[in-house]
């Protein structure tokens, strides 16, 4: 079990023991930095939770077989996630390297995407994804050639990879912008706890079998981001929180542990993620992504490369931005410093640059305060305006270009 996640080794030893033992909660919150492996953690215990033999990482029981795929019809996957960005670059590992393990990681990658748009999520709905069955049925004929290899299976085909791998990328931008970025619309949860309630669609479900006196039909529903839930969803899931159904197991992601409310936080087992150090992340891009050369410090910077955004661009001018917040810039400092972020705004990556800019100064706020250059009552307050933003950028879609030039002034008369 696990062998897939590097660093988190207490969160690793404490589950294997809750699994082998079948003493793992009905609800559970896995929260931590971003990059931490919180969703990698999650789709291993779903498929520990639903093997029909004891779990083992090289099982190849039915159930297991489906969860590697992401297609186990007993795991439900709810929440938004920047998709585009893991789907581009797992496509270029398989591109370069043709192994095994990339056509899991590619395959993965797009049916993290997908997956919303399963059936049952969008019941009574079916018009507001209508228009795009043809993307996902051609996402899927592609998806069949990149499957994964086994005993009897024919061997994966590489003519025109290259063509093929740029198409299904151009096909998850369509698909990854057609979702709310509302985290959980309350319909979804609706129909997802409607879901968990309802008899086993599988009778291949729980760790250990009917052997072990496991019950069959075992349930998991993973919801990212859940710091972004509205407050309608929040109090619909604490309801079902108060009754978990049978056989159910609900696996919530954050990195925001705080801004989850705190009735629902307090039904939720919690599980945190440590940031991984130099050596894990280098271990990580090494591992999983085949990422030989030296020019990315972190998974961070990895990612921000496939978003077309500068990691050492984006620290300057971030650290600018504060300072010209606090009142250290002349008047025609700060003009320059924002006219020197909107002309990083590219209409392609806007959106990218504007969360990521959004996140680095976040970090660089925390440097300043590890250094005492920052109080950390002014922190408080700025960290409260900055994620007020965040959610008017991610939540309400609001332009890149208002959101900073919204914040700039917010922050320059919070003191």
């Amino acid at each position: 079990m696990f062998e897939n996640i590097i660093g988190q080794t207490s969160i690793v030893r404490t589950l294997r023991h809750e699994l082998a033992d079948r003493s793992f909660p009905a609800a559970v919150l896995f929260f931590g930095s971003p990059f931490a492996g919180k969703l990698s953690t999650a789709l291993e215990v779903a498929r520990v939770l639903t093997c029909s033999a004891e779990g083992g990482w090289s099982c190849t029981c039915p159930a297991c077989r489906k969860q590697r795929l992401l297609i186990h019809p007993n795991t439900l996957m709810l929440g938004w996630r920047y998709f585009d960005t893991e789907i581009a670059a797992s496509a270029d590992v398989l591109h370069r390297t043709r192994r095994l393990s990339a056509q899991y990681l590619f395959v993965r990658s797009v049916r993290k995407l997908t997956r919303r748009f399963d059936p049952l999520l969008w019941e009574g709905e079916e018009s507001k994804v209508r228009r795009f069955e043809s993307v996902l049925v051609e996402m899927e004929e592609h998806l069949d050639t990149f499957e994964p290899v086994f005993p009897g299976d024919p061997v994966m085909d590489y003519e025109r990879l290259g063509e093929r791998l740029e198409r299904v990328v151009a096909l998850a931008r369509i698909l990854s912008k057609s979702l709310s970025s509302d985290n959980v619309p309350i319909n979804q949860l609706r129909r997802a706890s409607s879901w968990l309630h309802m008899t086993a669609l599988v009778g291949e479900g729980g760790i250990g079998g009917s052997a072990s006196g496991a019950r069959s039909g075992t349930k998991v529903m993973i919801l990212e981001n859940a710091d972004r839930m509205g407050e309608s969803s929040s109090n619909y899931l604490l309801k079902l929180l108060e009754e978990p159904p049978r056989d159910s197991f609900l696996i919530l992601l954050t990195t925001r542990r705080s801004a989850l409310i705190p009735t629902v936080r307090s039904r939720l087992r919690p599980y945190p993620f440590v940031e991984r150090g130099a050596a894990e992340q280098t271990e990580v891009l090494k591992r999983i992504f085949h990422e030989r050369r030296e020019e990315h410090r972190s998974l961070r910077e990895y990612f921000l490369h496939w978003e077309d955004v500068d990691p050492a661009r984006l620290e300057i001018l971030a650290r600018r931005f504060i300072q010209a917040a606090l009142g250290r810039e002349d008047e025609a400092g700060s003009e320059k410093v924002l006219s020197e972020i909107q002309d990083n705004l590219k209409p392609k990556t806007a959106r990218a640059f504007g969360r990521s800019f959004l996140e680095e100064i976040l970090r660089q706020l925390l440097a300043l305060l590890r250094e005492q250059a920052l109080s950390p009552f002014l922190l408080q307050r700025w960290n409260r305006e900055i994620r007020r933003h965040q959610q008017a950028f991610i939540t309400f879609n609001q332009q890149p270009w208002l959101t900073l030039e919204s914040l700039y002034h917010s922050l320059r008369t919070t003191r």
